[in-house]
C-alpha cells in the first residue's frame, strides 16, 4: 500500500469531488475529507491493520463521516431567522401594560369593601361557583351576584378613567 504524500495528494481532488456531490457544501467537504485522512492514517499506524485498497477504504470512511453528519443535521433542525415570523413572546410595551393592569386591578380591590373584595376573588380569582361563596361567607346567591357586579362596576370605572388620561388598557 503506498501512502505517500504524493500518492495521497492526487487521491484527495477525487474524493472531495465524491464527498462534494453528497454534502453540497465545500467547508464541509474539506472538514470531512481531511477527518478521513486522519482516520485512515490512524487506522494503518496500527501494526496489525493492513489496507490494500487505500481509495476504496478512503471512500468508505468518507461515506461514512457523510452520514454522520446527515445524522447529526437532522437531530439539529434549524430554523431561518427572518422578520417575518413573530415573536410569540409579548413585547416589551405589552408587559409593561399588563404590569400596570395588573398594578391597577390590586389597588381597585385594596380600595374595595372587604365582603365585595372577598366574593370577587373567589368568584373571579378561583372560579367558586356562587353557591359555595354563598354558603362559605353566609350570603344569599343574588348577593354574591350584587357583590360581583359592583366589584366589576368598581373596575370598569378605573379601567375608564385611565383611558381617558390616554392610556389603552384594554386589548
Amino acid at each position: 500500500m503506498d501512502l505517500s504524500a504524493p500518492h495521497l495528494t492526487a487521491q484527495r481532488a477525487d474524493l472531495l469531488r465524491y464527498v462534494g456531490r453528497r454534502v453540497g457544501d465545500t467547508t464541509i467537504s474539506e472538514d470531512i475529507v481531511q477527518e478521513a485522512y486522519l482516520r485512515l492514517l490512524t487506522f494503518e499506524a496500527k501494526p496489525e491493520n493492513r489496507v490494500s485498497n487505500v481509495q476504496a477504504l478512503l471512500r468508505r470512511i468518507s461515506l461514512n463521516l457523510v452520514r454522520d453528519y446527515s445524522r447529526h443535521l437532522r437531530r439539529r433542525a434549524t430554523v431561518e431567522l427572518s422578520d417575518d415570523i413573530p415573536c410569540p413572546q409579548p413585547t416589551v410595551q405589552c408587559q409593561l401594560e399588563r404590569r400596570q393592569l395588573i398594578s391597577l386591578v390590586a389597588e381597585v380591590l385594596k380600595g374595595m369593601p372587604r365582603l365585595r373584595r372577598e366574593v370577587f376573588i373567589r368568584r373571579r380569582v378561583h372560579g367558586d361557583s356562587g353557591a359555595d361563596v354563598a354558603d362559605a361567607l353566609g350570603l344569599s346567591p343574588s348577593a354574591v351576584s350584587n357583590h360581583v357586579a359592583r366589584a366589576m362596576l368598581d373596575l370598569d370605572m378605573a379601567i375608564e378613567k385611565i383611558e381617558k388620561r390616554g392610556g389603552s388598557v384594554r386589548d
